[in-house]
């Protein structure tokens, strides 16, 4: 019925392809948006033929509640300034189990143990080893990347590609490495 995806991070897209009942729409938009990913976004709602000005507003309301900003009340920032709110800064290890999610690019100051997850909208960069879960471009966007120092992945993801390795192919070469789609697949280079 809908579908979100990334135009310009950190701006989204919420695109209405049927109608039906307001409140069921609604409903399957908050469900969607219920992640952390989207908090401090803004959106652009789609509903060209399909939801009159009203509906488009009660959608903006919701989202707003959310805190979503519509594309509409965007306010210019310094571009410095939305550089410095889209990255995040971990200082310290992710222990098995867990997770951190934002809205940008993460950078941690540490390791990235099994079973940890970390998730971004943007790039992730690791100064440590990465064992567990990398998600970047969380969105659809293919165009982000994961870079490590030692790269020993539980699994890669980066826009809808994933890379799952086995425990032989999770051995570091011992240099920094960059996790990337190139024709269609997450590729590993040096870095």
């Amino acid at each position: 019925m809908i579908e979100i995806r990334g135009i310009t991070l950190p701006v989204v897209l919420i695109k209405v392809k049927e109608r039906d009942d307001l409140d069921k729409l609604i409903e399957e938009i908050r469900e969607k948006v219920s992640s952390k990913l989207f908090e401090g976004s803004y959106v652009l709602v789609d509903g060209k033929g399909v939801l009159n000005k009203r509906e488009i507003e009660s959608i903006e309301k919701l989202l707003s509640e959310r805190g979503i900003n519509s594309i509409k009340r965007f306010e210019v920032k310094e571009e410095k300034e939305l550089k410095r709110d889209r990255l995040l800064i971990i200082q310290k290890h992710l222990r098995s189990g867990q997770r951190v999610e934002h809205n940008g690019d993460i950078l941690v100051l540490g390791d990235v143990n099994k079973d940890a997850q970390v998730v971004a909208t943007g790039n992730i960069i690791i100064m440590g080893k990465l064992r567990g879960i990398a998600i970047a471009g969380a969105l659809g966007d293919e165009n982000s990347v994961v870079i490590a120092m030692e790269m020993e992945p539980q699994q890669i993801r980066i826009g809808k590609k994933v890379a799952i390795l086995d425990e032989e192919e999770r051995k570091s070469p011992g240099y920094p490495e960059i996790a990337k789609v190139e024709d269609g697949n997450i590729v590993l280079e040096r870095v």
